[in-house]
């Protein structure tokens, strides 16, 4: 029998160590080992933890076919649909809900469950009307689950507190700052004089999408210090935002005792800012180091069509680089801005990138970026980059805001926002790229 703990224990450990590749071996072994339906929860449990999306479904789907009682069925549906929702197949998920309902009615979690695969197909009327029942109808658990009423505010233009309610305002207290150093969490306000403690918890894209604000808390007399919880493996993340003013500290021995602290993707929630107050100008500049220089006259196209594979959510905003490449100008030299993946039918930077100084030199000498929801499109917006990013049906809270056509509140008039409409398809986003280029609209902006 396989023991469900000590095997998540082990790849909790490797996953801390960006050894992802070795956790995915280590769980296909065990998966050829497996029996029971114990057994293979416990592989499923573990593969969820290292993002292992497809050994998850995997799993979910043989526990549910082993469940035997009421109760085995319940639970192993419950993980089956999460599966389904995970792996970006919301009708599936769909169909299971409503055996779920049978057998839970009125159940609040499954509810939950429900309006995410509403919003998985893009039936955004249907998952916010059920929200706001399920608020009415269950006012006790207004306090836990109001954040999914995140994107209504949002598109309300009641930016700081959709962005709470997104970023989930009910966080459990930090175990350094609350208890170990007892530190005051800063939720708003000035405090001229003190020493803020940004903790950095998001990826590279979300850390410097909010160092921004760290100028709105300077402009209110404060001294904001971001946390660097990554600094172990992305030291030249702490490079760029220090090189560009900014303290990174990744100490936490040596904060002043009447510090303050909070989250760092909260602060502009806490800040209490409006859409109009979320960009200034462009942030990040590049080195422009000689041994990147580009000797290419043609128009120079930036791209990038799939993040970190070990993101669970990447495969809702991957796309396929022979759809990308389709619809892109025949004269045109198309880059990969990436470090790690090449394609064939572009010009691939990944042995010239070894830094993301590098990778803003590059950005720097496109015509245009055009990638899916990765950080590159966040860097391209802050160095005031023309950029078209490319977002999925379930949309990261960034995109959503007043706002119906293709301009973001986060980045400037030369930014553009192409949202995909049918769950699995880019065919229309990709369109309305080709659009863009054929129109010759691009040419204003270059």
């Amino acid at each position: 029998m396989i023991k469900r703990e000590s095997l998540i224990d082990v790849i909790e450990f490797l996953t801390s160590k960006e050894k992802r590749k070795l956790a995915s071996e280590l769980i296909d072994v065990y998966f050829k080992e497996a029996k029971s339906l114990a057994d293979f929860d416990a592989v499923g449990a573990a593969a969820i933890e290292t993002k292992y999306t497809s050994m998850y479904l995997r799993c979910a789907e043989i526990c549910y076919g082993l469940a035997s009682t009421n109760e085995e069925i319940v639970i192993a549906r419950e993980n089956l649909i999460n599966a389904y929702n995970f792996t970006n197949q919301p009708a599936k998920a769909l169909f299971y809900i409503d055996l779920q309902l049978n057998a839970k009615p009125n159940d609040f979690d499954t509810q939950c469950l429900k309006i995410a695969s509403y919003s998985l197909l893009g039936l955004r009327k249907e998952s916010e009307e059920l929200a706001q029942q399920l608020l009415v109808e269950n006012p006790k658990q207004k306090e836990n689950k109001e954040f999914l009423l995140s994107s209504i505010y949002l598109r309300q233009g009641k930016t700081a507190q959709g962005l709470m309610h997104w970023l989930n305002n009910f966080k459990p207290k930090h175990k350094i700052f609350n208890d170990m150093l007892k530190l005051k969490h800063w939720t708003g306000g000035a405090y001229p004089g003190r020493t803020i403690i940004s903790v950095g918890e998001g990826g590279i894209g979300d850390e410097l999408i909010n160092i921004r604000f760290f100028d709105h808390l300077r402009d209110l007399g404060m001294h904001p210090i971001l946390y660097a919880t990554w600094d172990e493996y992305r030291s030249d993340v702490t490079d760029i935002i220090r090189r560009h003013g900014y303290q990174v500290e990744k100490n936490y021995l040596f904060f002043p005792n009447d510090a303050l602290w909070c989250y760092h993707m909260n602060i502009p929630a806490h800040l209490g800012l409006n859409e109009s107050q979320l960009w200034r100008k462009s942030y990040l500049f590049p080195l422009r180091n000689p041994k990147n220089k580009l000797n290419d006259t043609k128009l120079k196209i930036g791209i990038k069509v799939q993040g970190n594979p070990y993101f669970e959510q990447d495969h809702y905003r991957s796309i396929p680089i022979k759809e990308m490449l389709a619809i892109l100008p025949e004269n045109a030299s198309i880059y990969y801005i990436d470090k790690g993946n090449e394609f064939d039918g572009c010009i691939n930077l990944s042995n010239r990138i070894q830094s993301w100084d590098d990778t803003l030199d590059f950005i720097d000498q496109m015509d245009i970026i055009i990638s899916s929801c990765t950080s590159l499109p966040h860097v391209a917006g802050a160095m005031g980059k023309t950029t078209i990013v490319i977002t999925p049906i379930l949309e990261y809270y960034i995109w959503t805001s007043t706002r119906t056509d293709h301009s973001s509140v986060w980045y400037g008039d030369n930014f553009f926002n192409f949202k995909q409409t049918v769950p699995g398809s880019w065919d229309e986003p990709l369109k309305k790229v080709k659009e863009f280029f054929n129109s010759g609209e691009y040419k204003q902006w270059i």
